[in-house]
This record gives structure tokens, C-alpha cells and sequence, in this order.
């Protein structure tokens, strides 16, 4: 009977202990930076595919949680902006979007990757310093929608193999889709930053293995990629929404 009244008190001081102490929720930022983790380990080869889909599995609906909890809202498609600031749908290479290809794309492929599942987007800038040969200015990087930013790159130099340079993720609730913005000269947002349509979140750049090459125009890489119902990131062409944004 004592032992049983002893194990009965440690139960109730461990129990008691718990509801004192609870165990810290895990914070927006916790999440946000273990998935730039993941993604940064995704990207330089570092995890497996299949480590790399369960994580994202389970960090997926804490990242949507948060962002509502956090102020992060639905807007209208009718929002969405282009993303170069003064710029509109003429400044999308090729012709028609041809430049967009999936075939040989994996995003568990990292930095390695095939195809080119993105448009890229050019701007004037004959002499290549990153300003606007009419303006004279930086041309501003817009988030095309809503979202929150959940990876990033604020750093790279030209001693980098690094294709995207400075880059950033912003992934959207509602489309359950990462927008991937690259090749910029200055980053503007931080992780777990929950952003606007319309809103400046860096600044077209050279950066990137070969974007930086003089053979290259000065342009922002646009990718979106749509989550499965297993989380497994996919291409998806943005032209056609692409055409029809507002330009600011």
C-alpha cells in the first residue's frame, strides 16, 4: 500500500509539473526556419526525396495554420500583381511563354535540376548594373499574390554555384503553391514575413551561377510550383495569370 500511495504522489507531481510547465508551442518563426532548413538541405543535396516530402508533409499545415493566426488572409485574384514593378506581361521572354518547360524538373533535385518550368522576366538594362536604363533606378521585385515567406536567400557570390542567387519562397494558403523569385540583387523581406499583393519584396538582380554572366539579360526568374495531395511540389505554368495581373 505505501509503495502504491508513493508511485500515486510522483504520478500527481509529474502531472502537476506539466500543467505548471507546459511544453512551449512551437512559434511561427520555429517553423519558418525549419523549413528554409529543409529547403536549403533539399537544395544543396543534403536530405532524400523521401525524408524531404514527409517533412514538408508535416510542416505544411503548421505553416497554413500560422499564417491565418498571424493576420495572413485570402485575397481576390483580381489582386494579383505582375512582379516587376512598372513592368507588365510584354517583359516575359520568349514568345507566348515558350520559354517554360517542366519536362526533366524535380524539386527534390535541388540545384541540380532539369527543365525550366518558370518564365523569366526582363528588364531594360542594356549595360547590365541592374538599373533601368530610363529610370536610372533598381526595379523593384513584387509578390505577385498573398502569402508568407518561408525560404530565403539573402547572400551569394560569383565564387557560388548556387543557380538562383538571392532567392525567395513565398508560399500561398489558398492555391497551396510556392512562388519562387530569383537571380535578385537585394532581398527585402524576412522569414515568416507575411505579405501582400502588390508589395515590394526585393530587387531584380545578377545573381545566380549563370545569370550573372554578361551572355545573360538582366531578368527575375519566376516559378510557381502546386503541392499534390501528398505535398509532392509540381510545376505549374503562371502565364496565363501572368497575363492578366495588375501592373504597379
Amino acid at each position: 500500500m505505501t509503495k502504491f500511495w508513493l508511485f500515486s504522489i510522483a504520478m500527481f507531481s509529474i502531472c502537476l509539473n506539466q500543467v505548471n510547465n507546459p511544453s512551449p508551442k512551437l512559434s511561427l518563426n520555429d517553423v519558418c526556419t525549419d523549413y528554409n532548413s529543409l529547403n536549403t538541405k533539399v537544395r544543396d543535396g543534403l536530405i532524400s526525396k523521401k525524408e524531404a516530402l514527409k517533412r514538408i508533409q508535416e510542416l505544411m499545415p503548421l505553416i497554413r495554420k500560422y499564417y491565418y493566426e498571424h493576420g495572413g488572409r485570402d485575397y481576390p485574384k483580381t489582386t494579383c500583381t505582375f512582379p516587376l514593378q512598372n513592368y507588365d506581361h510584354k517583359a516575359i521572354g520568349g514568345t507566348k511563354g515558350e520559354g517554360y518547360f517542366a519536362s526533366g524538373y524535380d524539386f527534390f533535385d535541388g540545384n541540380k535540376h532539369g527543365g525550366h518550368p518558370a518564365h523569366d522576366i526582363f528588364i531594360n538594362d542594356k549595360n547590365q548594373d541592374c538599373l533601368d536604363d530610363k529610370t536610372k533606378k533598381p526595379v523593384n521585385v513584387l509578390s505577385m499574390t498573398d502569402g508568407i515567406v518561408v525560404a530565403a536567400a539573402s547572400s551569394w557570390d560569383t565564387s557560388s554555384n548556387l543557380r538562383g542567387g538571392k532567392y525567395i519562397y513565398i508560399y500561398q494558403p489558398s492555391t497551396n503553391s510556392f512562388f519562387y523569385y530569383a537571380h535578385n540583387s537585394e532581398i527585402l523581406v524576412h522569414l515568416c514575413d507575411i505579405v501582400k499583393p502588390g508589395q515590394v519584396i526585393a530587387q531584380v538582380g545578377r545573381s545566380g551561377l549563370n545569370a550573372y554572366k554578361k551572355r545573360s539579360p538582366t531578368h527575375l526568374h519566376f516559378m510557381q510550383l502546386k503541392l499534390d495531395s501528398l505535398g509532392y511540389p509540381r510545376p505549374f505554368n503562371p502565364y496565363k495569370d501572368l497575363l492578366t495581373t495588375i501592373s504597379k
